[in-house]
């Protein structure tokens, strides 16, 4: 008994010698302390990679009700604010708003389908699965002339500005930038052993785990949009489902002690003098979030920050507290105005939030789909959910999931859902497919695709293409795949028309990124089309909210669109 006795204070006295870490941590991080640098970094891999357990990708969708619901019940979407999605909605990516899916902050065709990457709930994240579309596997960047842009700008996809890179980039809004930077600093430590295998350009092998140019970005996001209460409340959440912590929210500054300027300071757990914590005041969202819309429309404004006022002006001026209106309950537009509203509490103001609201006479709203500038048809399978065919990970070649096409009207005999994209054909069935309509307005169009042929030597590695329509033809139209891994294949489609695509291979092959894309530059007469449905952009690519009223010349369905 006095053995037991003494060996319970020993305990007590050497827990007590340990203090707490910050949210809850307790002694999580000891092992980190008076570290710096490569060793810092190496020493929390250890501590965030022991014990932590791997949920399952399909355990995400479940897990977002702990880690990402908002304060309305709805789902919290990282790429738009123009969203309010139930649990249901993860279906659906043909237009912003039509259904969220699992975003891999890291894209998954980085590094395949290897766990735990492939389902780390701290960088699979809930977006809207159109603009998840847009974003691909691009790096992440800030935008100098952009392609494209979700509703209200909040992302954005264009030519990069950032020092260091000159290519395409997908930019996160700012109220996030901050989020996605201690994310990558996670990933880099997490999986210091294997992102130096992976591919996209950005990590490296060795210390410091990230190339320069995403680096010193990343760490200027960090500061700049530094830790908040929601991220805290997600990490903590992060750690009751996966058992694993982000020790850069946990101690907001710590990467300037892994890789900036504190680099000669050791890492205190207990007595931490790195960055604070900022309680920010969230971005307003519409309810409608803008649009066309007959005769009038009724707009909810909120803010998932509790008890903050929101200010508004319906003129397109700014919102201020001095400036605007204060909010009260839902506003009725009868004339079409530019809508800003902003959020305030504690002194403290959100980012401005920004649409345009078009008011159209009865029976005057265009009817139809929303298109990308220049994109004519596009084809992800996105939806699809089975081993095989994933982004050159050709293991586990069954690949006999349901299919699940973005667009209705695809044509075959036998087809199967792979790993985000499709595969058609089997040993008794025919591998060919054709495609939905596509509507050709312009001279000539580009189609891109992604096939890859089975491994089996029976199923060959021809690929005839051809279009079914009178009046268009398609150059090349043969294309020789590789068998187990992705090929990216481009052809020349010229005429006007209604068209579809039919693909024959040898027997079974794999489908991906099926896209029909035309210069918007390239449009024939200068005469209004009768419009059937479409978004209106400036020639410099902006979109506009609605019919354009302004004198000049637009672009809609491709062709040029005249307000004299």
């Amino acid at each position: 008994m006095k053995r037991i006795l003494l060996t319970t204070v020993w305990l007590v006295a050497l827990t007590a010698a340990w203090a707490q870490g910050p949210n809850g941590s307790g002694t999580y991080y000891k092992n980190a302390n008076g570290l710096s640098g490569a060793s810092l970094k190496t020493a929390l891999h250890k501590i965030i990679s022991n014990g932590s357990i791997n949920i399952g990708y399909a355990g995400l969708i479940e897990a977002y009700k702990t880690t990402d619901m908002r304060a309305d019940g709805k789902l919290r979407d990282w790429y738009s604010n123009a969203t309010d999605y139930t649990w249901a909605d993860n279906h659906g990516n043909n237009a912003e708003g039509a259904g969220w899916n699992r975003e891999h902050s890291v894209p998954q065709s980085w590094f395949g389908k290897a766990n735990p990457m492939k389902a780390d709930i701290v960088h699979v994240v809930p977006t809207d699965a159109y603009v998840n579309n847009r974003r691909g596997s691009y790096p992440f960047g800030e935008v100098g002339s952009a392609t494209w842009s979700s509703k209200n700008n909040y992302c954005r996809l264009g030519s990069s500005k950032t020092p260091g890179y000159s290519g395409k980039v997908f930019e996160p809004n700012d109220e996030l930038k901050g989020d996605i930077a201690r994310i990558y600093f996670y990933m880099i430590t997490r999986y210091q052993d294997k992102c130096g295998n992976w591919s996209g350009g950005v990590f490296t092998s060795t210390y410091p785990g990230l190339v320069r140019w995403t680096l010193d970005m990343m760490m200027r996001w960090s500061k700049e949009d530094p830790v908040d209460e929601r991220e805290r409340e997600r990490n903590k959440a992060v750690y009751s489902l996966q058992f694993n912590r982000n020790p850069f929210v946990d101690y907001p500054g710590l990467e300037e002690y892994a890789w900036g300027d504190k680099m000669d300071e050791p890492f205190s757990y207990d007595n931490y003098g790195g960055g604070s914590v900022t309680v920010a005041v969230r971005q307003p969202v519409f309810s409608p979030y803008g649009g066309m819309f007959e005769e009038s429309v009724t707009v909810a404004i909120s803010s998932v920050t509790e008890g903050a006022a929101i200010y508004y002006t319906t003129d397109g001026t700014d919102a201020t507290v001095t400036g605007g209106q204060l909010y009260s309950g839902a506003i009725t537009l009868t004339r079409s105005a530019t809508l800003k509203a902003i959020a305030v509490k504690d002194g403290s103001s959100s980012l401005q939030a920004s649409a345009d609201f078009t008011i159209v006479g009865a029976g005057e709203l265009p009817v139809g789909p929303v298109p990308v500038a220049g994109e004519l048809f596009y084809e992800s399978f996105d939806d699809c959910d089975d081993t095989g065919g994933n982004d050159g990970q050709w293991s586990g070649q069954n690949a006999d999931g349901t299919l699940s096409a973005d667009n209705p009207g695809w044509v075959f005999d036998g087809g199967y859902a792979a790993n985000e994209c499709a595969r058609f054909g089997s040993g008794s069935k025919s591998g060919v497919v054709t495609s939905p309509e596509i509507v050709l307005p312009g001279a000539t169009a580009k189609l891109t695709f992604k096939a890859g042929a089975w491994n089996s030597s029976g199923d060959g590695t021809s690929l005839t293409v051809r279009v079914v329509g009178d009046g268009v033809t398609i150059s090349p139209s043969t294309f020789t795949m590789k068998k187990g891994a992705w090929t990216d294949f481009e052809a020349t489609l010229s005429g006007t028309g209604t068209i579809q695509i039919e693909f024959t291979p040898v027997k079974r092959f794999f489908l991906d990124e099926v896209k029909v894309l035309t210069d918007a530059t390239g449009i024939a007469g200068l005469q209004k089309p009768a419009v059937s449905g479409g978004c209106y952009y400036t020639l410099d690519g902006r979109t506009i909210q609605g019919v354009p009223t302004q004198k000049g010349v637009y672009i809609v369905n491709g062709r040029k669109y005249v307000v004299k």
